[in-house]
This record gives structure tokens, C-alpha cells and sequence, in this order.
């Protein structure tokens, strides 16, 4: 009799051990996928934050108020991402651009502008084309939780060589044509990257 009860213990502390092992390797494993986890996680922020950013970057020029009028220097790029500037603007979609020295300012304050050209397109290509910029800045996420502000502004730019322009604080693309993603990957990384991000 104490012969049979013998490995009945034994196989029950063996298969408490078994048990107790099994739980400890998926412990083990959660671990290890949230440290995975938690690695990708930081490592997209840090791409995000260091990794390339995209467009070009154009060297910063001085940060002077001024009134619209007032004369000043050039700005070093067509359409500007910094210098003298005035009163900002109203974020939104514009058909009639308002003087560069405001949109400046919304510059320094986070904005990303879309400057488009329709000076080689028709009437309907030209609609088509403020019509998909329109639903970008529509589906654009606010700045930061908890608020509406987008910091996005559109405007025609006649003058430039480019279908479509994005601009930040000092940074500048070209696109020949409308690019939903470029456009969108700019936004989420420049937008809010200026002196003065705080400000509406």
C-alpha cells in the first residue's frame, strides 16, 4: 500500500513542479514581449523626434517684428520659412494669400503652411487640387489633446516653382504634384517645431 502511495506524491509534487516551471516561462515570455514592445515604442519616438525630417532645411534668418509695410531683407527661399514678420494670421484655407510677413509669424508660432500653384492648371484641376489639400487639413489631428488648433493654413503662391510647397520654421519641400502621404508626414513632424510652439 505504502508502495502505491509513494509515487502518487511523487508525480503531484512533480506536477506542481511542472505547473510552477510552465508559469514561470510565461511570465518569462510577457516579459520579454513587453520589453519588445516597449523597445519599438521608444525607438519610433526617437525615429521620430532625431530621424530624418523631411524637405530641406534653410538657414534661419533674424526673427524681427516689423509692420507689413515696413521694408526689410529678403527672405532667402520662395515661399519664406523665417525672417522678418508681422501680425499672424487666422489659421484656414485662403484664395487670396495674405502678405508673407504675417504667414511668417504663424511660422514662428508652429504652423506648417501648404502653398499651391494652379498657375499651370484649369478652372477644375485647380478645384480638384485645393479640394484635396482641404481634406488633409480636415483630417489633420489638433496640436496637442485636448485642443481644436491645427496650425495649418493654405494659400496660393503664383510666383514659385513648384506645384505645391510645405513649409515649417526653416524647413521647406517641393512637391511637382500632390503627395497625400509627403504632405501628411510633414505635417506630423514639423508642425509645432518653431520658437515659439506654445503660442496659438
Amino acid at each position: 500500500m505504502s508502495a502505491k502511495t509513494k509515487p502518487a506524491g511523487k508525480s503531484l509534487r512533480e506536477a506542481k513542479r511542472a505547473e510552477r516551471r510552465s508559469r514561470q516561462l510565461l511570465i518569462r515570455i510577457a516579459w520579454s514581449v513587453a520589453g519588445i514592445v516597449a523597445l519599438a515604442v521608444v525607438g519610433y519616438f526617437l525615429w521620430s523626434a532625431f530621424g530624418p525630417k523631411p524637405g530641406q532645411s534653410v538657414p534661419l534668418q533674424p526673427r524681427t517684428h516689423i509692420q507689413v509695410d515696413d521694408e526689410h531683407e529678403p527672405y532667402n527661399s520662395n515661399p519664406p520659412t523665417s525672417g522678418p514678420h508681422a501680425a499672424p494670421v487666422q489659421a484656414g484655407f485662403y484664395n487670396e494669400a495674405p502678405p508673407d510677413e504675417n504667414l511668417v509669424h504663424n511660422l514662428e508660432h508652429g504652423y506648417v503652411i501648404i502653398w499651391y500653384n494652379c498657375t499651370r492648371l484649369d478652372k477644375a484641376q485647380c478645384e480638384t487640387l485645393k479640394t484635396q489639400i482641404e481634406a488633409v487639413m480636415e483630417r489633420a489631428k489638433p496640436v496637442t489633446i485636448g485642443s481644436d488648433a491645427k496650425k495649418l493654413i493654405a494659400v496660393p503662391r503664383p510666383t514659385m516653382d513648384a506645384r505645391i510647397a510645405l513649409t515649417s520654421w526653416g524647413r521647406l519641400q517641393k512637391l511637382d504634384a500632390f503627395d497625400e502621404a509627403a504632405t501628411n508626414e510633414f505635417i506630423n513632424k514639423l508642425r509645432n517645431q518653431a520658437p515659439e510652439p506654445n503660442v496659438p
